[in-house]
């Protein structure tokens, strides 16, 4: 099983303009998860939902380039082996 990306998530947000506790807000987690996230922290990374993983990327896509975008659905697919 291919993990996913927390630093491809790092990118998503840093290129929409959100700080890590902005986004924390916004999608409802605490900031310390985003950044154990982004770090790729084994456990919090084994256990990301679909869910999380889906908030970030609706709060994020509006704001970033065709080729982010490309590249997470890139990501996804691979996830979850597509």
């Amino acid at each position: 099983m291919i993990d996913f990306s927390g630093v491809e998530l790092k990118n998503l947000r840093k290129e929409a303009g959100y700080t890590q506790k902005e986004l924390a807000v916004i999608i409802g987690i605490s900031r310390e998860t985003v950044v154990a996230i982004e770090n790729e922290h084994p456990k919090t990374i084994d256990s990301l939902s679909l869910e999380v993983v889906n908030a970030w990327w609706v709060t994020c896509r509006k704001s970033v380039s065709e080729s982010s975008q490309l590249s997470f659905k890139v990501q996804v697919m691979k996830f979850f082996g597509i």
